[in-house]
């Protein structure tokens, strides 16, 4: 496995001057050239920790973390140092036929709900959602992926990182445990801190099955994939959507975000469904090289 830093992108197969490359793919030079280092937490979390439940993580442990209120409370990745990953219903949520919310709150760098509001409120110069999601789809979250630019680029430090973008099945492997932080709700209360959960890739087969036997007719696409175990209340809940799934890439000690927290079946109560991030890293690309 090796983790996909936007800088590795900036050298093309067949190389030209930069005097002849065209407008676009200058700009795209300029961008990353000018990308931070992915993945690399100043204070990463201890792996060899069995959480069962979640637990609180510590300052610089998840320096990609966003905290956003939109249609309530959900979270985000930072990419490069002016975008927010997150999922496309948390600014179209399925519930209601709600428009885009003219507010949008984007808070980094911190792990406590009360001094990250105290910080500064990013402004989102734009909003780019996958074409694939359909709001008023209510068992269909295929799609379910959002990047907002933010204004202006953040300041970089120990407890602002952003994280790395996958690049092979290989972080997908059954078993493969992943982490997934947020500020949602841990035992039917809001959580003041973030907190996280280790959980493993899930079989695939397994996972139509456990659908099956609830009688759903959700969609479970090749754009998705599961993770959890239904033995263990471990699960991603209500507040944590947006986030994402982290996987620390062995070969490059980088953390790779996955996955984003998509749809589930109540929280903690078996698997829990993400966007499979793999797929979209492409669009993420362009959408990120694009002027608005």
């Amino acid at each position: 496995m090796v983790a996909v830093s936007l800088s590795k992108a900036c050298i093309p197969a067949q190389p030209r001057a930069f005097g002849k490359m065209n407008r676009k793919e200058r700009r795209f030079l300029a961008v990353c050239l000018s990308s931070p280092v992915c993945g690399k937490p100043v204070h990463p979390v201890e792996q060899k920790q069995r959480i069962i439940g979640g637990q609180k993580a510590k300052m610089g442990n998840f320096p990609w973390q966003a905290f956003t209120n939109i249609h309530g409370r959900g979270g985000g990745a930072l990419l490069g140092d002016r975008w927010i990953l997150t999922a496309a219903h948390t600014l179209y949520p399925k519930e209601h036929n709600a428009q885009a919310n003219a507010s949008i709150d984007v808070f980094l760098g911190h792990i406590n709900v009360e001094e990250i509001t105290k910080l500064a409120n990013h402004p989102v110069r734009r909003v780019s959602i996958h074409p694939d999601y359909r709001q008023d789809e209510s068992h269909n979250f295929e799609g379910d992926i959002a990047l907002l630019e933010l204004e202006n680029s953040v300041t970089l430090g120990p407890n602002l990182l952003p994280i790395c973008l996958p690049d092979n099945e290989t972080f997908y492997d059954s078993g493969l445990m992943g982490y997934v932080s947020g500020f949602g709700i841990m035992e039917e209360r809001i959580a003041n801190n973030l907190r996280f959960v280790r959980l493993p890739v899930a079989n695939r087969g397994l996972c139509e099955a456990w659908l099956k036997g609830k009688n759903r007719n959700d969609v479970f696409s090749q754009n998705m994939f599961c993770a959890g175990d239904p033995t263990l209340k471990q699960d991603a809940c209500q507040g944590d959507s947006g986030g994402v799934f982290a996987v620390r890439d062995p070969n490059t000690d980088r953390w790779v975000a996955t996955g984003i927290v998509s749809w589930g079946i109540g929280c903690s109560r078996g698997y829990g469904f993400y966007t499979k991030l793999l797929n979209y890293v492409d669009w993420i690309k362009k959408e990120m090289e694009e002027e608005g």
